[in-house]
This record gives structure tokens, C-alpha cells and sequence, in this order.
């Protein structure tokens, strides 16, 4: 299954290892060192602007940004019957 995270990006959901909520990822130093490295490394796949950025999801992929809210995002994956973390069966 796959959940659409904004924009034209859709995830497969088995690959989401997280969605986080990005005035927590702001809020830490330890977070935001993790994005910095993401960006430096090539791993941040998708950037919305700081004014839109609502999620960040982290996939065995790389990193997104989404301005869809994290409440929303794990409630689609959610409902698609998949329980993130979790291969689907």
C-alpha cells in the first residue's frame, strides 16, 4: 500500500520508519542536526517551505517534508490497514 504525502510524492508505507510531528524536529537540536545531515548526505528527498512544513516523514529511503499535517498523514496510513513499522501481511 501507499499513503500520498503532498505535492506529487507517494510513499510506500512498509518503507515509512516514522512521521513526526516538524515544530518537535524545530524544537530539538538533536533533530535538527539529524535534517542538517539528511540534507548534507543526499537524503532529503523532498523540502516545503518553513511557513508550509507541517510533518517530516523518514523513510528506509530518505527524508520528506510534508504540508500536510502528521494527524492526517498517520491517519490515512492508517485507514489504508497497515500499521506503520509493520510489514503488510
Amino acid at each position: 500500500m501507499y499513503v500520498h504525502i503532498g505535492g506529487e510524492v507517494v510513499l510506500l508505507i512498509p518503507d515509512i520508519v516514522g512521521i513526526f510531528d516538524a515544530r518537535m524536529i524545530a524544537g530539538s537540536p538533536d533533530n535538527e542536526r539529524f535534517i542538517e545531515r539528511a540534507k548534507a548526505q543526499g537524503r532529503m528527498r523532498v523540502e516545503v517551505p518553513p511557513q508550509d512544513r507541517k510533518a517530516v516523514v523518514v523513510t528506509t529511503e530518505g527524508v520528506y517534508e510534508s504540508a500536510i499535517s502528521p494527524v492526517t498523514l498517520v491517519r490515512r496510513v492508517t485507514n489504508a490497514g497497515v500499521e506503520l513499522g509493520r510489514p503488510e501481511a
